[in-house]
């Protein structure tokens, strides 16, 4: 249960001109006669909740890991790596979880924030800066998750969902180009990867085609394409995205903290995310002098 923070507790952790990490401490419930036992100095690291948003198959892993290496301050909270976790290992927070996605619902937002918040409580104690991943992914998770965790910087990943589907493409039928046709007008995507259900066989008609078409070598029996393989599930997904993740792009940009990055390749995009965050952490530095 996160504690309600008061003037008075908050105010002593400002004391000194401490760094924002009093500040992140203090909105955590911490009390302050933790934070008066670390006391700031001019080196000291200030805290910081980074928030990375991006579409699925959008390259937000490959920045992800880029920004853990250049910047070892950061600590990767994987909200999908710990919901998982938690169910693994049957934690009170697991089964609770496990309840509603056995019913299919999605996971309610207070129990989402438990998690953050136990994995956001250990990494400030010692003295590191979250990059938060997966969560929050609406406007209302993040003013719920505002009442605990200040977010103070956020990288809005934008990729063209014809880019995002061409790198699934490559990704699933395991070749160098796309396999898809976008009609633009219609927006009506043909996907040629098909497989053979009993047995996994896997079929492409730009590069390993069936001899027969629509019917495994082996078998004869007909080939299938996947659900969630066929582009027009693809799209719809990244759409819904789009329209879920718009409020809470527009609540960032109205507290100032957002940073938008367009491209079509990560190791393009890249440079500006290290730019801008460097410039942000250098800002802290500055601030400590």
């Amino acid at each position: 249960m996160l504690k309600a923070i008061t003037p008075a507790r908050l105010g002593a952790t400002l004391l000194n001109n401490r760094c924002q990490t009093s500040r992140t401490l203090a909105s955590i419930g911490l009390t302050a006669d933790f934070a008066d036992d670390t006391p700031a100095t001019s080196s000291q690291h200030c805290a910081h909740s980074l928030l990375i948003l991006g579409k699925p198959g959008g390259g937000k892993g490959t920045i992800s890991g880029k920004i853990l290496q250049d910047f070892p301050q950061f600590r990767h909270v994987s909200t999908g790596d710990q919901l998982r976790q938690h169910v693994r290992n049957e934690t009170p927070l697991g089964k609770e979880a496990k309840k509603f996605m056995d019913e299919g619902c999605l996971v309610p937002d207070n129990v989402m924030i438990q998690m953050v918040m136990g994995d956001a409580v250990e990494a400030i104690k010692n003295g590191q800066s979250l990059l938060l991943d997966g969560f929050p992914r609406t406007m209302e998770q993040a003013v719920a998750l505002d009442k605990s965790l200040d977010v103070d910087m956020v990288i809005n990943l934008c990729i063209p969902n014809e880019t995002i589907i061409e790198r699934i493409s490559d990704r699933v039928g395991n070749v160098e180009r796309s396999n898809f046709l976008l009609k633009s007008n219609a927006r009506l995507l043909v996907c040629d990867r098909w497989i053979h259900p009993a047995s996994g066989r896997v079929y492409n008609y730009s590069y390993k085609p069936p001899k027969v078409k629509g019917l495994d070598d082996e078998t004869g029996e007909p080939l299938v394409q996947r659900e969630d393989d066929k582009p027009e599930s693809v799209l719809k997904r990244l759409q819904k995205y789009d329209m879920a993740t718009k409020p809470l792009v527009d609540y960032y940009k109205g507290k100032g903290v957002i940073k938008t990055f367009s491209g079509t390749e990560s190791d393009v995009i890249y440079p500006e995310v290290n730019k801008w965050l460097s410039s942000r952490l250098e800002d802290d530095v500055a601030a400590t002098i």
